[in-house]
């Protein structure tokens, strides 16, 4: 899946073989201990997933080096732990303000990030976009992500879902991709949504983002860019397990029939 020696996703020294927790080491020991799990993963977008049982959330990617993960890797770690753990684990209702909002983005971006950058194609998001998070925790600015719920029947669930949608007909959309990521910790559902270019000579030109519509919205609340108001999660519908699948990839949809919001 990975590479065994690459530079770090978010700067120029080598990454560690060690590898940056998919989901943070602290979740471990919020579970009841020897937490069993059923798990799958895919060594590339389109392979057919792999099964397997875990005990406990053990899966790394070698891609970060041992700076960047034991420091400000670590450090926004800390505050989402503090900040949301309590939701991650239990569901404990929060209200998001401007600040919340800018530190769950950059969270989301980060765990967006290390997953694009495990694969052997080209990473989807630059260099200079990743390393902005590096140095600013800032994130790319037509980018849009939504939280959401989920209830399953297991106690605990956990995704870390990428892909990537090229629209190649005629229309506004033609020569773009985009890459769609949900990540899912527990409880709490994050999902992030990014505009591109296929053609790398195109990234000067203005950007279009996808718009999915008012049928999510019961169930999904975009938090970013964020527009002054302080949001509650959980949204009033929450997605099961008969409906998360349509969550990770309803923007194939629209991209179908497009809904659009001009940048």
């Amino acid at each position: 899946m990975a590479r065994p020696k690459r530079k770090c996703a978010f700067c120029d020294a080598w990454a560690t073989t060690k590898g940056e927790h998919l989901w943070d080491d602290w979740i471990n020991k919020e579970l009841p201990k020897k937490t069993r799990f059923n798990a799958q993963k895919t060594l590339t977008l389109n392979a057919a997933p792999i099964e397997f049982e875990t005990v406990g959330l053990k899966e790394k990617l070698p891609v970060v080096c041992a700076k960047c993960n034991g420091g400000w890797m670590s450090a926004l770690t800390a505050k989402v732990k503090k900040r949301f753990s309590e939701s991650v684990v239990d569901g404990k209702p929060f209200s998001l303000d401007a600040r919340d909002a800018s530190l769950l983005v950059a969270y989301t971006f980060l765990k967006a990030s290390v997953k694009d950058y495990c694969y052997s194609r080209e990473p989807f998001f630059t260099r200079a976009e990743r390393e902005s998070l590096r140095t600013s925790l800032v994130v790319p600015p037509v980018m849009s992500v939504w939280f959401a719920a989920h209830l399953s029947a297991a106690r605990y669930t956990f995704h870390s879902n990428v892909n990537i949608v090229s629209a190649g007909d005629p229309g506004p959309l033609r020569g773009m991709k985009f890459f769609c990521y949900t990540y899912i910790i527990g409880r709490l559902v994050l999902q992030l949504l990014a505009p591109g270019w296929e053609n790398p000579l195109d990234r000067a030109r203005p950007l279009v983002s996808l718009n999915p519509g008012n049928f999510w919205v019961p169930a999904a609340t975009q938090f970013w860019p964020y527009l002054g108001k302080v949001l509650s999660w959980p949204p009033e519908n929450f997605f099961g397990d008969d409906t998360i699948e349509q969550f990770f990839y309803r923007f194939r949809m629209s991209v179908e029939v497009p809904i659009t919001i001009l940048y």
